[in-house]
């Protein structure tokens, strides 16, 4: 055999390429080495080599190899996007970069060194230079499954959601049996809000690849973003045993635990999990402020009350902002943390609020002094339309569009210029809305980066319509972005924060001290402050029949966490005086589970049967809820906080509320809407007048009937009554400056 045999290294370069094919990589190693001996000067078998020993782990000496290859062959395309692959796993991006556009020169239309290119621009932190890589794969090639998929990723982490959607759907398409590709469209997805679709695709991703945490994490994240709890609790453990060092999982388990029910375990696990690098503060911020969803009884409304105080002091008191990473926490925390349930305890926690709100401007004014600075313009002094602002996450289907949709589409183009900032989902009724203002903007913008972009528009006006249920918007109602900022009462209470100037409520919603329920000044709009939209036509109201047992089935249609133990005891005395069923909608199993235990006993301690007088029933479509609610005898509403969509509901088909009126606003929704309709009776201001009037009714069909058919004559004051919009459109063209 002479020195140099190219004919014998052709033949061991077949050879390893058959085992590299077949997965058997040290046997292929050996027949390059043999060909590179046989002929050093072959430059296809350093190149193997390379790829080889590149496989293998071992990419600087894939690196020598590949550099060998390249000084025999100086136009091998393929061993220069080879020498890229290497140095990019290296960490030597820049060299990377190099390798890849030299087999481009060298080859063009070359479509795997277009990609890999897109990927060392991402790890050289080059994002505008990888979207041009990936998008040019995809002119190449429509079908590039890989390039739509890393083009869909790249958009989502740096904020283009919109953008990103039809990308990530191509992905998906293209490669329908990949786990990657259903969840990673299960990630934007749930992004987007879309929350039913990410189950989805989730629920896809984890039948592909069911060892895989991220699909569990991220399926569980969408179920208990869509409350649906029994389920999201066990995909998110499943995904914490999958990854036991995944603490942003342990975190998700502890927010579905809390919204469970389970608060001492969701407790447990803020206190024991270590927080991921960046959000330490954010789980600070939890530990401190986690408020149980169901109560147990007075006492630990009080505990729970003493606890909020004491960790808002400890927040209060170990706040830093000392740097910029310690800033950033703290603007985390300030956009996620929010304390919803707070007002759902029967006390008094303005003062409380107030201090809350007080935290988030510290800390939203440190991290942005300029927004938090006076605005540099006047109200209307540019002279032209009433520039207003709305930033909301809830003009879809919700209650929130359903108050305040009339109010938004009575503003007159000719007299306002409307921009909406829109952050959650999108339906009819967000498109109606987005249909009737000049412009309409669906964003999932962090908070600085959204109030920079609404300071920008030099507004005379901004609204917020619910602050306190999305925590990103309390953060943003701690800056100054508008000289004139109001809040509706998509949630009820106040804001808290400084920096807003007025509360708009309704003038039957509030009592005579109402001014002090407020930091804002509270302005009261006719009626309760707007003009609510109606429901649907009804459906089919045959369900409640199966659960009469013939007895009178009243039926109590509020969200669990409304209800309040000393309730349960009003409610027993009810049945024991009446023998009434009452009959509870189960919107969330983990939830009712905790409430039927409580109310259950409390049934028990009067000698009353549970299983004769509470039933609790699947939930109906909207339209069949309807129908079987005008079939109910009566409607019982909660104390402290009462219904506001549920009593539209009731009232629109005819059923009679038995309202118990409370000393502030969220307690008086329905007592509000019995006053405008002159149905006055079915109002109770305390235990003994609730289960007295109750009695009575339950007794008297004919009274019944004829309040009933009052209701029915009188319900257009809830609905057809303009004069809330046309005074809220006055209002914000008055623009008045706080003193």
């Amino acid at each position: 055999m002479s020195a140099v045999d190219p004919r014998a290294a052709l033949e061991q370069l077949h050879k390893g390429a058959a085992l590299h094919r077949a997965g058997q990589l040290g046997l292929a190693q050996s027949h390059y080495q043999r060909a590179a001996k046989l002929d050093p000067q072959n430059a296809d078998a350093w190149h193997l080599l390379g790829v080889a020993a590149s496989q293998g782990g071992k990419h600087a000496l894939a690196v020598k190899h590949l550099r060998t290859s390249l000084g025999l062959r100086n136009g091998f395309a393929e061993a220069y996007n080879s020498l890229g692959l290497a140095l990019r796993e290296l960490g030597k991006a820049g060299e990377a970069i190099v390798a890849f556009r030299q087999a481009l020169a060298v080859r063009g239309g070359y479509i795997d060194a277009m990609f890999n290119l897109g990927t060392a621009f991402e790890a050289a932190q080059q994002p505008g230079e990888a979207d041009r890589c990936y998008r040019q794969v995809l002119a190449w090639r429509a079908d590039h499954a890989d390039a739509a998929t890393n083009l869909g990723n790249l958009l989502r982490r740096h904020g283009h959601l919109g953008e990103a959607l039809p990308i990530a759907e191509l992905a998906q398409r293209l490669a329908p049996d990949r786990a990657q590709t259903n969840g990673n469209l299960a990630l934007l997805l749930s992004d987007l809000g879309r929350q039913s679709d990410a189950v989805r695709y989730a629920r896809a991703a984890t039948t592909l690849e069911p060892e895989q945490a991220l699909w569990w994490k991220t399926l569980g994240v969408a179920r208990r973003l869509l409350h649906d709890i029994d389920n999201a609790i066990p995909n998110l453990r499943r995904a914490v045993e999958l990854d036991r060092n995944d603490a942003a999982t342990a975190l998700e388990l502890a927010l579905a635990l809390n919204e469970g029910g389970e608060t001492d375990a969701a407790r447990q696990l803020f206190a024991t999990t270590k927080p991921p690098q960046g959000f330490g503060e954010r789980v600070r911020w939890l530990r401190a402020l986690t408020l149980p969803t169901i109560y147990r009884d007075d006492a630990d409304i009080d505990d729970s009350q003493w606890q909020f105080a004491e960790g808002l002091g400890e927040l209060e008191n170990g706040l830093r902002l000392n740097s910029p990473s310690a800033i950033a926490e703290a603007v985390n925390a300030a956009a996620s943390v929010a304390p919803f349930h707070l007002h759902y305890q029967p006390r008094d926690n303005t003062a409380l609020q107030c201090r809350f709100g007080d935290l988030i401007a510290r800390v939203m004014s440190t991290a942005a002094p300029d927004l938090a600075a006076p605005c540099e313009w006047l109200a209307r002094a540019h002279g032209g339309r009433v520039r207003v602002g709305i930033v909301s996450s809830h003009l879809m289907q919700h209650t929130v569009s359903r108050y305040f949709m009339r109010l938004i589409e009575g503003l007159d183009r000719e007299r306002f210029d409307v921009t909406i900032w829109h952050g959650g989902r999108e339906d009819d009724s967000t498109r109606r809305i987005a249909a009737g203002v000049s412009t309409f903007k669906q964003t999932q913008a962090d908070a600085l980066s959204l109030a920079r972009e609404v300071r920008d528009a030099h507004l005379d006006v901004l609204l917020y319509p619910e602050i306190g249920m999305d925590p990103k918007h309390q953060a943003l109602a701690g800056l100054r972005l508008a000289p004139v900022q109001c809040v509706l009462y998509g949630h009820p209470a106040t804001s808290g924060a400084p920096a807003i100037d007025y509360f708009l409520s309704g003038a039957e919603l509030e009592p005579a001290d109402a001014d002090s329920h407020y930091r804002e000044r509270l302005v009261r709009l006719p009626g309760l402050g707007t003009q609510p939209l109606p429901p649907p036509p009804i459906g089919n109201g045959d369900w409640p029949d199966a659960y009469t047992q013939g007895t009178p089935l009243l039926l109590c249609l509020q969200n669990f966490i409304k209800l309040i133990p000393a309730f349960d005891a009003t409610l027993a005395r009810l049945c024991a005086e009446s023998g009434a069923r009452i009959g509870f909608f189960t919107r969330n199993p983990p939830l009712m589970r905790v409430f039927r235990a409580r109310i259950e006993a409390a049934f028990a301690a009067r000698k009353l049967d549970p299983a004769k007088h509470l039933v609790f029933l699947p939930v109906q479509t909207h339209v069949n809820y309807l129908a079987g609610i005008a079939r109910a005898p009566l409607v019982l509403d909660s104390p402290w906080f009462s219904g506001g969509g549920t009593s539209l509901d009731a009232f629109s088909v005819g059923a009679p509320v038995l309202a118990w009126e409370g000393t502030m606003a969220r307690g008086r929704q329905t007592s509000a809407m019995l006053r405008m309709m002159q149905v006055e009776e079915l109002i109770a201001l305390d235990d003994e007048d609730y289960v007295g009037k109750a009695v009575t009714l339950i007794r008297d069909d004919n009274r019944r009937e004829a309040l009933r058919q009052r209701i029915v004559r009188r319900q257009s004051a809830l609905f057809d009554d303009d004069s809330a919009v046309r005074a809220f459109a006055d209002f914000l063209e008055s623009v008045p400056i706080r003193a």
